[in-house]
């Protein structure tokens, strides 16, 4: 519309359906026929940029998949239908004042009654909400903050009026409410993917440009968003794919804030991969990351947040391949007992050490850590009550954003980051790489924490070594047929007049290691 305001953001809504995780639909949107952006039950908001604000009529196809069940018969028992898709006009200041109470009143449920920080945010909110004027007919709710075309806006002119003055009261209240935490907590965005478990590995590439797109859309949004992204499978998928948004990640990652990271082709299962297999994993990772990204662009850690257990032998394969740190949160599943180190040095078989840490992010009412944090005051605060040596180590790691699935960050989460970075009562956060955290814990607590000499065994997903045995023990054989494959064609090679077929090879060992 002509009379919306040229400084106000205009938005796509399109809610797609509101089922559980994996279940909901995704799509990848097409606006004039060019990939731009994607959504999901979590990204229900895609902002325009100026040139589609010209008052002309532009074409929008959704390129979608309908989830898990996206089969079901009666549509009045399933959420996994879409909504109407409207365009949108976005009231920031309305936006900017539900984030700051957002967040101050999901911190006054996380502190004590002891706690004085409470009882001033209590009344900051108190006070900021009594000066919103709110008696304009239709008012429903503060998630109400985008004018529709064409239809009622829940709020008049004098709620909107209002806000500001209810936003700079709500701030003073909060300056009143004492300092944050001196502890540090860095949160890398992060979009876990898993390539095989619920759904074909046709649906792991679109998950895959979906995921990367909806990255780069909000890095737009949010200057300061460090995003950190495993897998150069899935990299691989986006190049074939998407080969324009797989050149502007390139872009990103020049500018250090996307950090391609993890070592290995994909996260591998380190249970019962043959040795060769893991040594492929990070010969393929990583000259993979080297030809596309340059020799220093990968971050130096091995990046297994979901691998069930890890064999003792690893701190020697992650040094040879030329890493120095390890990552996971999946021994914190384990369904007995707690290693008692969050952060330690691990040692392998032959001596050789790795720094390590498993992230203390709180999944609530699931497991007890999460690499798909919501970067919530309850987990900021949460990954600090979780750590086992607060007298070592004031600087700890959560990786936010919705995963498995894949998804990554909202902009909801950005928007809390931002409001975290000093808020009373919660650690102090703010967006960073993996590599930074790293650096400076080894710089804050190295010389003082703990060796673990053993395997890292998780007691849950025992089945890990028996389900699917079928295609375990066809993907030993395969093992077994490279290496002779491999050792013949050497001989060959040797005795003359063969070319060695390293293509081909080297493509049958990304299947292998798929």
């Amino acid at each position: 519309p002509e009379d919306w305001p040229a400084n106000q953001s205009v938005a796509l809504y399109l809610p797609l359906g509101e089922s559980g995780d994996f279940s909901h639909p995704e799509v990848l949107a097409y606006i004039d026929g060019v990939e731009y952006a994607a959504g999901d039950r979590h990204h229900q908001e895609i902002k325009l940029p100026p040139q589609w604000r010209d008052g002309a009529e532009h074409l929008l196809d959704l390129h979608g998949w309908s989830g898990l069940f996206g089969d079901a018969v009666d549509p009045s028992t399933s959420a996994l239908f879409m909504r109407p898709c409207k365009v949108v006009l976005i009231d920031q200041p309305t936006r900017d004042f539900l984030i700051t109470a957002r967040v101050a009143l999901e911190t006054v449920t996380r502190l004590g009654d002891d706690d004085p920080a409470k009882g001033h945010l209590l009344n900051a909110l108190d006070a900021a909400f009594k000066l919103l004027d709110t008696r304009a007919p239709g008012v429903r709710d503060l998630e109400s903050v985008s004018i529709v075309p064409g239809s009622h806006t829940p709020f008049g002119d004098d709620f909107y009026a209002s806000v500001p003055a209810a936003h700079a009261a709500l701030k003073q209240g909060i300056a009143k409410a004492g300092p944050a935490l001196d502890v540090d907590v860095i949160g890398t965005g992060h979009a876990h993917i898993d390539v095989a478990w619920l759904w074909t590995l046709g649906i792991t590439r679109q998950k895959a440009g979906r995921t990367f797109y909806t990255v780069q859309r909000l890095m737009e949004q949010f200057p300061e968003y460090h995003f950190t992204q495993s897998q150069p499978q899935l990299y691989d998928y986006v190049r074939q794919d998407h080969p324009e948004l797989f050149e502007a990640i390139g872009k990103r990652i020049a500018e250090g804030r996307w950090e391609p990271i993890g070592g290995m082709w994909v996260e591998a299962d380190c249970n019962l991969s043959g040795p060769e297999s893991l040594a492929r994993q990070f010969l393929l990772g990583r000259t993979f990351f080297r030809k596309y990204f340059g020799a220093e662009a990968e971050s130096p850690i091995l990046w297994l947040p979901d691998v069930f257990g890890y064999a003792w032998n690893l701190p020697q394969l992650i040094k040879e391949a030329g890493l120095e740190y390890f990552f996971t949160i999946k021994i914190g599943w384990s369904q007995y007992n707690r290693l008692p180190f969050d952060s330690f040095w691990w040692q392998g078989l032959d001596g050789t050490k790795v720094l390590t840490h498993f992230s203390t992010t709180p999944d609530f009412g699931a497991f007890a850590s999460t690499y798909n944090a919501m970067a919530t005051p309850a987990q900021n605060l949460g990954t600090w009550t979780n750590f086992q040596q607060k007298e070592a180590q004031h600087t700890l790691l959560m990786a936010f954003g919705y995963g498995d699935g894949g998804g990554g960050p909202t902009r909801e989460m950005l928007e809390n980051i931002r409001e975290m970075n000093n808020f009373p009562g919660l650690p102090r956060m703010r967006n960073d790489s993996a590599r930074d955290f790293y650096q400076r814990m080894e710089q804050e607590a190295g010389d003082i924490l703990p060796t673990w000499n053993g395997e890292l065994y998780l007691e849950l997903h025992r089945g890990t070594y028996t389900t699917q045995s079928r295609n375990k023990r066809a993907n030993r054989k395969s093992e077994f047929l490279l290496h002779d494959a491999e050792f013949l064609a050497t001989l060959a090679n040797l005795a003359g007049g063969y070319e060695y077929p390293q293509a081909v090879l080297t493509k049958a060992w990304e299947l292998v290691c798929l």
